[in-house]
């Protein structure tokens, strides 16, 4: 559908660095960095709003570097939503068909079926002014998809909503998505956001797209450190390896004051390498020959339901964050053993 190839970009101190990135037709395509990564800069060169210094943007395979932001009919979703505030809800959801000229019986019967899957037939003689936030979020995302665009962008247009109205567009743009198979574009710095709407994420760190794939592969198999961190694994350490025990993979650990087994061989050249462990995949454990049993202590355990405690082995210098699931009996300086599954283990490229 929409294929970015080596585009590169530089601006007064920013650059974005041959990023590639595949958008395939009827998915939801998350893009995912921290604030000042590049990704509003990807952005407006997807819309045509700038133009690369190189690569190029193909669109069902044809190049599109030099068209117009018309000629690319993108539908696009901005933070802040961009109604004109001068014109009543219909006449914001026809501004769009009228200005690309897809005025017919088809757009009209499109638009109206739009209507009512949003809900939003009763505020058509409302102005802009007198919506609620989620009222406005509907309201703009039907102008956007009311032209039939060949992919829609949405540049975090939920993030300053209430959680459960932030909770119900999300759903109502999986039900458009499966209904209409609109492409979609999504830009955000949430992870749950990315994970709950995307079939497929890219990482977009310092200019450069850092790790593209599946949202599980993503989540569960950060390629480097900064992807990992980037998501929120803490529990990052230098490792050596040590060789093989039958079909796992050694590595010594001086942090834990321990030697971890992998199921998967080590990622970079030479003896060092980095893993890293995800909260949620520690467990505590009751049985001595577990795979990588830590002896330690509880050193920090807040209160809920799903608490992020942190874990202090005998040995060694370091902590780990653990998630523990439902209610757990646990004393803060408690001794306990943990584990740590060898296929959990993972080891990063940098």
């Amino acid at each position: 559908m929409l294929r970015i190839e080596k585009l590169s970009l530089r601006l007064e101190n920013f650059q974005l660095k041959e990023i590639d990135l595949e958008i395939k037709k009827g998915e939801c395509h998350a893009l995912l960095g921290p604030s000042g990564s590049g990704k509003s800069t990807l952005v407006s060169t997807i819309l045509g709003l700038k133009k690369p210094d190189s690569g190029h943007l193909y669109l069902e395979g044809t190049v599109i570097d030099r068209w117009s932001v018309e000629s690319r009919a993108f539908g696009y979703l901005p933070q802040n939503l961009a109604l004109f505030p001068h014109l009543n809800v219909e006449k914001n959801l026809r501004y769009g068909i009228r200005a690309r000229k897809r005025e017919s019986p088809e757009t009209e019967k499109h638009l109206q079926e739009l209507i009512d899957t949003v809900q939003i037939r009763p505020l058509l003689h409302r102005m802009p002014a007198t919506l609620s936030g989620g009222e406005r979020q509907r309201v703009a995302l039907v102008r956007a998809l009311a032209p039939q665009p060949n992919l829609l962008l949405f540049d975090e247009p939920f993030s300053a909503l209430d959680s459960h109205i932030r909770r119900e567009l999300w759903n109502l743009v999986l039900r458009i998505r499966q209904e209409y198979g609109t492409t979609m574009l999504l830009i955000t710095h949430d992870l749950a956001e990315a994970f709950y709407l995307s079939n497929n994420i890219s990482i977009l760190i310092d200019g450069e797209i850092r790790q593209s794939g599946q949202r599980e592969e993503i989540f569960f198999h950060p390629s480097t450190e900064k992807v990992a961190r980037y998501l929120g694994i803490r529990n990052i350490f230098e490792a050596k390896y040590s060789g093989k025990l039958g079909e796992k993979f050694l590595f010594d650990v001086p942090e834990l004051g321990c030697t971890l087994q992998a199921d998967n061989p080590p990622h970079l050249p030479g003896d060092k390498q980095l893993l890293a462990i995800r909260p949620e995949s520690i467990r505590l454990s009751e049985r001595e020959d577990d795979e990588n049993r830590i002896e330690g202590e509880i050193e920090t355990l807040p209160m809920g339901s799903s608490t992020l405690g942190i874990f202090k082995p005998i040995q060694g210098t370091g902590t780990l964050e653990l998630q523990l699931h439902g209610y757990t009996p646990l004393r803060q300086k408690k001794k306990v053993n943990i584990a740590i599954p060898s296929k959990e283990i993972i080891l990063l490229n940098e």
